[in-house]
């Protein structure tokens, strides 16, 4: 038997293989699945007892946000429920160490007999391997598998039209708090999904404010008692808004540790996943100096940057695009017709708040810029719902400006964010039309009403 006919043979899992690398994965016996679980639970089921597709599954998103942890999920779910107990899992980043890859397994993979049948396929930083979308594409035509594989957003940014087609691409977000409350203290929410949908109904798709308030009366009774239930819940919740919002890092308490370790994260993205994703040693290079100047602060003045990063302005522009692309970033465009969006400044977020304050630590003995913290959350919240079409950031030139504009019908709703936000002038006081309000406040414990502007507290938005 040759080296790759060996790797096949061992690439072969059991439930006691699958429950191995989940104990070491997540450092304990038990762990909540997340929210994510119940897509991929439900594409498996469908394509193994009613064969419908998709059959090709790619989890991409932000180094740590726990796809590989997701992926060995799916295996034990399908090894468990008898859909499938032929599964191989292969990380494709040993392949490469082997002067391997995708296209010659597929070689050695038509040539065993084990293939004749459906086959659950799990391959692991798929992104390491240089022709993997073309490989992918050509393993899905040849044989009749089900797979499932993770990148760092790799599968984002270089996936072909042709693939495109064949593959259901699942964003792995950081945390949603509900998720880490499950992990650190074992609670889950009741009525978990009808509150989010309600929340979410009542936020963005109310007609008016009387409408907003009439869904939201509905659940207050249930989210005061989760939190009654919980010990210092608002002292969780900044830890989980700072430093344990990545899957990663949530079974590490020291906060210095963790930002240490995000740091090297950020390294990783740049240094690593960039370069094979783009090809070009260049178009990178200031990613790293473009990310700590926006962590001090959020709008992007192109023409600044330019003079303080000496570079020029349509190079910041293709930092940006690969590091929104790499998912360290979120990036609003300004509220307006096509030609405000062109010509203005853009906002940049953090796609986790912990990323900000990692980077803000290596450049200050006090990297709080906790009201930007509280920014970030909420905007990688919102991109769970919004794209730039319908999420973007108030710059009028008359008038206040609330922090974002969300453009659902019939007319927009403005939001604003802050530590202790009480002043409704930046949203009543704004030149842009809107049906209601919302200013989320991180110290507020219940909601209030003023006009048609309602002043929700923070840890009620993040249950969405």
């Amino acid at each position: 038997m040759n080296k790759i006919e060996t790797i096949i043979k061992n690439a072969k899992v059991n439930l006691y293989d699958i429950e191995k690398n989940l104990k070491r994965l997540l450092k304990k016996e038990h762990f909540q699945a997340r929210a994510d679980l119940k897509l991929l639970k439900k594409t498996s089921e469908g394509y193994f007892t009613n064969w419908v597709h998709p059959r090709m599954l790619g989890l991409s998103g932000l180094r740590g946000t726990g796809k590989t942890t997701l992926l060995w999920q799916t295996a034990k779910y399908i090894y468990e429920n008898k859909l499938n107990r032929e599964i191989y899992f292969f990380n494709v980043e040993d392949l490469v160490r082997e002067d391997l890859d995708i296209h010659k397994l597929i070689k050695a993979m038509r040539k065993m007999t084990e293939f004749e049948t459906d086959t659950v396929l799990l391959f692991d930083e798929v992104h390491a391997s240089e022709y993997w979308s073309k490989d992918l594409k050509i393993l899905y035509d040849s044989i009749n598998a089900f797979i499932i594989c993770t990148g760092s957003s790799a599968l984002l940014l270089q996936t072909t039209a042709d693939l495109a087609t064949r593959m259901h691409i699942l964003h792995t977000f950081p945390l949603q708090l509900t998720e880490y409350i499950t992990i650190s203290r074992n609670k889950q929410l009741d009525n978990e999904m009808q509150i989010k949908k309600t929340l979410k109904s009542a936020l963005f798709f109310s007609e008016n404010i009387k409408e907003f308030k009439d869904k939201i009366t509905k659940i207050i009774p249930e989210i005061t008692e989760f939190y009654n239930s919980l010990e210092n819940p608002n002292e969780l919740i900044l830890k989980y808004i700072k430093i344990h919002n990545i899957t990663r890092f949530t079974t590490i308490d020291d906060q210095e540790v963790v930002l240490r370790e995000t740091e090297k994260l950020v390294k990783r993205v740049i240094t690593e996943d960039i370069p094979k994703i783009i090809r070009s040693n260049h178009k990178y290079k200031n990613s790293e100096k473009l990310l700590l100047r926006l962590a001090g602060s959020d709008e992007i003045n192109l023409q600044s940057l330019s003079q303080t990063l000496g570079i020029s302005t349509d190079e910041i522009n293709e930092n940006l695009d690969i590091l929104e692309d790499a998912e360290l970033l979120n990036i609003l465009l300004p509220f307006g017709g096509d030609d405000t969006k062109i010509n203005k400044n853009k906002k940049a977020f953090f796609m986790s708040p912990s990323i900000r304050l990692a980077l803000l630590s290596q450049v200050t003995e006090k990297p709080e810029f906790i009201s930007k913290l509280y920014e970030d959350i909420v905007v990688m919240y919102l991109r769970r719902f919004f794209s730039n079409a319908i999420l973007s950031f108030s710059s009028q030139k008359k008038g206040r400006n609330p922090d974002f504009v969300i453009e659902t019908l019939p007319d927009q709703i403005l939001v604003e964010v802050g530590t202790n936000k009480k002043s409704i002038k930046q949203i009543t006081e704004s030149n842009i039309k809107y049906r209601y309000g919302i200013i989320i406040n991180a110290e507020a414990n219940d909601i209030k009403y003023e006009k048609n502007i309602a002043i929700i507290p923070l840890k009620w938005f993040l249950l969405l």
